[in-house]
């Protein structure tokens, strides 16, 4: 009995050791997930916290859109902006708890080449807007070209408008091709595969591709929209667009080409980014190019409404010009071309004058340019025998109706350079000059006031216009009548630091003598200096923490009275898109605060 007490004994002691290690291990296991949520809690309240530092960031470029022009020029701009870059929102001696939120943006130089990163956001306006292409090829179609270059409702009107829609539809027709083709690596199947997908009808262009034609015929069929694209992505829909062509080698959507996508890229293109191979992406893709949404704000630089020279409101109208121009002789002119006026320059339709270029452009000296510059001599026609010129006086205003609304409308400001008044006085009829020329003073002078003060439209903002001070080369090489040449001295122009006033509005080509003022009537609808929506891709961080970090990327438009985020999707998965170093890093944030 005693040798099975000891034995007892033992085994207890046994049992007491086992239950003890098991509740070691238990306790340790315990402490070891109160760690690892500890650690887990930490990570994600600094995943959380860098997130409402890029929060932060684009409320702070909504503040940035929601000023005029001028201000925000005023601010440092829209290019590389010190208040873009490691703006400490969350203030702490801590680099591990002290958080800030940078922008980042893809550098292409003027000639469209990848220049790293900046710190800035990216003006929408300096893109090419898809969107805009189809209404274009729409416009030439339809037969407005031919109508506004006849100017008259006889028969004689109608047989010229008639002949100027069949001379130029051909040119026209393929003026948003041409836009789309001056891009890197494009291929005209897949330009033409783009303007099917989004025009408004079932038509196959030459090397296009319609539903009944290829859509139709897949495994799994879907319908182009036939109207406006939602998003880029969806040309990953057309025909010919893959992944590479539409963002580059651009993997993490960044902006930015580390070592191995630069490494990719010289695999596919030796040369490099500086020539352009057809059916090879540029480094950032045709995105890099492209957009949905460029639009600008009808309003004056300092954010004033803009006086509306279309108005059926003759007298009111005629108060604003007086007050705007200081100038009366002006203003009633502007007023009498409302009953009856005729446009300066030679008569034709700024899109006349638009294909014209273009075709000139496209085969120099060719027949197809000569008809229509034909064309636009006859549209404006000769003097009358009984026509006499004079110069137009204030006092003539006195014998028109301004309780009328006129039936007579601008196309556009620069109408008035050149524009005559007709007036029957007996059997003759009398031609009032304007007091605008158009000369080279002229046009320095007043541009500035008449392209920030006048507008020819009752809407709110004006969608699609080009950027001609931003845009990339390749995008401005794609303008209709914009010759290489031309292009080139722009480019060049553009980096010699001007501070010009004039250089605030697209009619500095003018000013500077690079286009004449026909001609700069005929972009005048396709180009700007402005631009109010912008596309932002903010990184938030945490300075000292690699895993708080948070990205997010999107599209705010000023247009409207209220900003609005068009656009936004969080990058974070890609990863943080830049070193710490590349962000920012602000030791003084504990002293500086987190105002902007």
């Amino acid at each position: 009995m005693r040798k099975t007490q000891k034995r007892r004994r033992g085994f207890v002691l046994i049992l007491v050791l086992v239950v003890v290690a098991i509740a070691t291990l238990a306790c340790f296991t315990f402490m070891r997930s109160m760690l690892n949520a500890k650690d887990d809690s930490q990570i994600s309240i600094r995943r959380f916290q860098a997130r409402m530092c890029a929060e932060s960031g684009l409320q702070a470029v909504r503040l940035f859109v929601a000023q005029p022009r001028q201000v925000r020029l005023d601010m440092g701009g829209d290019w590389e902006n010190d208040m873009f870059y490691a703006r400490n929102v969350i203030p702490n001696a801590a680099a591990s708890q002290r958080g800030n939120f940078t922008l980042i943006a893809p550098s292409l130089g003027s000639s469209g080449g990848y220049e790293g990163i900046r710190f800035g956001l990216q003006n929408e306006s300096a893109k090419l807007n898809l969107n805009t292409l189809a209404q274009l090829d729409a416009m030439a179609s339809s037969g407005d070209l031919g109508a506004a270059a006849g100017g008259g409702d006889d028969a004689s009107g109608d047989a010229l408008s008639s002949l100027a829609s069949s001379m130029t539809s051909s040119v026209s027709s393929d003026l948003s091709s041409q836009m789309l083709m001056a891009l890197p690596g494009m291929t005209i199947e897949v330009a033409d595969a783009i303007l099917d997908f989004i025009d408004a009808d079932d038509e196959m262009r030459e090397y296009g591709a319609e539903f009944d034609d290829y859509y139709g015929t897949l495994q799994t069929p879907y319908r182009p929209p036939n109207g406006p694209l939602t998003s880029i992505e969806q040309l990953l829909l057309v025909r010919g667009v893959t992944p590479q062509l539409l963002f580059g080698f651009d993997q993490d959507r960044n902006g930015v080409l580390d070592d191995q996508e630069m490494q990719q890229m010289n695999m596919v293109a030796p040369m490099g980014t500086g020539e352009s191979i057809e059916g090879v992406p540029p480094p950032l893709g045709w995105a890099a190019y492209m957009t949905l949404h460029s639009m600008e704000k009808n309003v004056t630089r300092n954010g004033e409404v803009r006086i509306n020279i279309n108005s059926d409101d003759l007298e009111t109208l005629y108060a604003d010009l007086t007050s705007v121009l200081g100038d009366e002789n002006l203003a009633s002119f502007m007023i009498a071309f409302r009953h009856f006026g005729k446009a300066g320059g030679d008569g034709s339709s700024p899109l006349v004058t638009l294909a014209s270029m273009a075709a000139e452009e496209s085969d120099p000296g060719g027949a197809l340019g000569s008809q229509i510059d034909a064309l636009g001599a006859l549209a404006g026609g000769g003097q009358n025998a009984n026509q006499q010129t004079q110069p137009w006086s204030s006092d003539l205003l006195a014998g028109i109706d301004m309780t009328q609304s006129g039936s007579v409308k601008f196309n556009q400001v620069l109408d008035v350079f050149g524009a005559t008044v007709t007036i029957q006085q007996g059997n003759n009829q009398i031609v009032y000059e304007s007091p605008l020329m158009g000369t080279p003073g002229e046009l320095a002078l007043l541009t500035p006031l008449l392209m920030d003060n006048l507008t020819t439209v009752d809407a709110d903002a004006i969608p699609g216009r080009v950027n001609i001070m931003q845009c990339p080369a390749e995008v401005m090489r794609g303008i209709p009548g914009l010759a290489d040449e031309i292009v080139d001295q722009i480019l060049q122009a553009r980096e010699d630091g001007s501070e010009s006033e004039t250089r605030f509005y697209e009619t500095w080509l003018a000013v500077e003598g690079y286009l004449t003022i026909d001609q700069m009537r005929a972009i005048l609808p396709l180009v700007t200096c402005g631009g109010d929506v912008y596309k932002a891709q903010i990184v938030g961080y945490l300075e000292g923490n690699a895993a708080g970090s948070s990205r997010i990327e999107a599209i705010v438009s000023g247009a409207g009275e209220v900003p609005m985020i068009q656009f936004y999707r969080r990058l974070t998965h890609l990863g943080r898109g830049a070193d710490i170093a590349t962000l920012g890093q602000r030791f003084d944030a504990t002293f500086a605060g987190a105002g902007m």
